[in-house]
Protein backbone atom coordinates (compact mmCIF):
# COMPACT_ATOMS: atom_id res chain seq x y z
CA UNK A 1 0.00 0.00 0.00
CA UNK A 2 0.91 3.49 -0.98
CA UNK A 3 1.86 6.09 1.69
CA UNK A 4 3.57 9.94 1.60
CA UNK A 5 6.79 8.25 1.62
CA UNK A 6 6.35 5.37 -0.45
CA UNK A 7 4.42 5.55 -3.74
CA UNK A 8 4.55 5.69 -7.32
CA UNK A 9 2.92 9.21 -7.99
CA UNK A 10 4.28 10.32 -11.28
CA UNK A 11 5.34 13.83 -12.06
CA UNK A 12 3.10 16.85 -11.89
CA UNK A 13 2.07 17.83 -15.25
CA UNK A 14 -0.35 20.82 -17.03
CA UNK A 15 -4.13 19.42 -17.08
CA UNK A 16 -4.79 17.98 -20.37
CA UNK A 17 -8.18 16.75 -21.67
CA UNK A 18 -8.47 13.31 -19.95
CA UNK A 19 -7.68 14.53 -16.49
CA UNK A 20 -10.34 17.69 -16.70
CA UNK A 21 -13.17 15.02 -17.37
CA UNK A 22 -11.90 12.32 -14.65
CA UNK A 23 -12.06 15.54 -12.37
CA UNK A 24 -15.06 17.08 -13.42
CA UNK A 25 -17.04 13.54 -13.44
CA UNK A 26 -16.05 14.14 -9.42
CA UNK A 27 -16.86 18.00 -9.24
CA UNK A 28 -20.67 17.36 -7.43
CA UNK A 29 -18.17 15.47 -4.70
CA UNK A 30 -15.41 17.73 -4.17
CA UNK A 31 -17.83 21.01 -3.63
CA UNK A 32 -20.29 18.81 -1.54
CA UNK A 33 -17.46 18.17 0.52
CA UNK A 34 -15.91 21.73 0.53
CA UNK A 35 -19.41 22.43 2.25
CA UNK A 36 -18.97 19.37 4.58
CA UNK A 37 -15.55 20.97 6.18
CA UNK A 38 -17.36 24.64 5.73
CA UNK A 39 -20.10 23.63 8.09
CA UNK A 40 -17.52 21.17 10.55
CA UNK A 41 -15.27 24.65 10.89
CA UNK A 42 -18.53 26.54 12.05
CA UNK A 43 -19.60 23.47 14.41
CA UNK A 44 -15.50 22.71 15.67
CA UNK A 45 -13.77 26.28 14.75
CA UNK A 46 -11.13 24.55 12.76
CA UNK A 47 -10.86 27.57 9.94
CA UNK A 48 -9.81 25.04 7.10
CA UNK A 49 -11.79 26.69 4.61
CA UNK A 50 -12.45 30.27 6.42
CA UNK A 51 -10.40 31.69 2.95
CA UNK A 52 -13.11 30.05 0.96
CA UNK A 53 -16.01 32.65 0.72
CA UNK A 54 -17.49 30.98 -2.41
CA UNK A 55 -16.50 28.88 -5.18
CA UNK A 56 -16.30 30.97 -8.26
CA UNK A 57 -14.58 28.48 -10.45
CA UNK A 58 -13.74 24.44 -10.65
CA UNK A 59 -10.63 24.79 -13.06
CA UNK A 60 -8.35 21.69 -13.05
CA UNK A 61 -4.99 23.40 -13.34
CA UNK A 62 -2.23 20.44 -12.99
CA UNK A 63 -2.43 16.53 -12.09
CA UNK A 64 -0.45 13.70 -11.11
CA UNK A 65 -1.29 9.97 -11.53
CA UNK A 66 -0.46 6.72 -9.72
CA UNK A 67 -1.09 3.44 -11.63
CA UNK A 68 -2.38 0.45 -8.49
CA UNK A 69 -3.56 -2.58 -9.13
CA UNK A 70 -7.14 -1.56 -8.92
CA UNK A 71 -6.35 1.36 -11.81
CA UNK A 72 -5.21 4.93 -11.63
CA UNK A 73 -4.96 7.38 -8.97
CA UNK A 74 -5.17 11.07 -9.95
CA UNK A 75 -3.91 14.08 -7.37
CA UNK A 76 -5.39 17.56 -9.08
CA UNK A 77 -4.69 21.32 -8.04
CA UNK A 78 -7.78 22.65 -8.68
CA UNK A 79 -8.42 26.52 -9.00
CA UNK A 80 -11.06 27.69 -7.17
CA UNK A 81 -11.13 31.56 -7.86
CA UNK A 82 -9.53 34.49 -6.80
CA UNK A 83 -5.98 32.81 -5.10
CA UNK A 84 -7.84 29.60 -3.86
CA UNK A 85 -6.78 26.19 -4.57
CA UNK A 86 -7.69 22.49 -3.37
CA UNK A 87 -5.55 19.24 -3.87
CA UNK A 88 -8.28 16.45 -4.64
CA UNK A 89 -7.68 12.69 -5.25
CA UNK A 90 -9.71 10.47 -7.23
CA UNK A 91 -9.36 7.08 -8.29
CA UNK A 92 -10.57 5.99 -11.89
CA UNK A 93 -11.28 1.88 -12.10
CA UNK A 94 -9.88 -0.28 -15.06
CA UNK A 95 -13.87 -0.40 -16.21
CA UNK A 96 -13.37 3.74 -16.23
CA UNK A 97 -15.55 4.37 -13.24
CA UNK A 98 -14.14 7.61 -11.21
CA UNK A 99 -14.65 7.79 -7.54
CA UNK A 100 -14.04 10.86 -5.29
CA UNK A 101 -11.69 9.59 -2.41
CA UNK A 102 -10.49 12.87 -0.47
CA UNK A 103 -9.60 16.80 -0.48
CA UNK A 104 -5.67 17.65 0.93
CA UNK A 105 -6.68 18.54 4.79
CA UNK A 106 -3.29 18.78 6.16
CA UNK A 107 -3.06 21.70 7.93
CA UNK A 108 -5.42 23.69 5.70
CA UNK A 109 -7.58 22.71 2.71
CA UNK A 110 -6.88 26.09 0.48
CA UNK A 111 -3.93 25.88 -0.93
CA UNK A 112 -1.81 28.84 -3.16
CA UNK A 113 -0.96 28.89 -6.63
CA UNK A 114 2.70 27.84 -5.36
CA UNK A 115 1.76 25.01 -3.52
CA UNK A 116 3.21 22.02 -4.67
CA UNK A 117 0.79 19.47 -5.78
CA UNK A 118 2.26 15.83 -3.59
CA UNK A 119 0.82 12.55 -2.76
CA UNK A 120 -1.84 12.60 -0.01
CA UNK A 121 -4.37 9.79 1.51
CA UNK A 122 -6.48 12.32 3.82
Amino acid sequence: MSDERHNNMGPVRPADEEAKAVFHEVKEQVIDKLHELNHLDNVHGLHEVDDLKRIERYVLVEYATEEVAYGINYFGKIHLGEEKYIHVRCHKSHDGKVDFYSIKTDGTAIWSREEPLTYFID
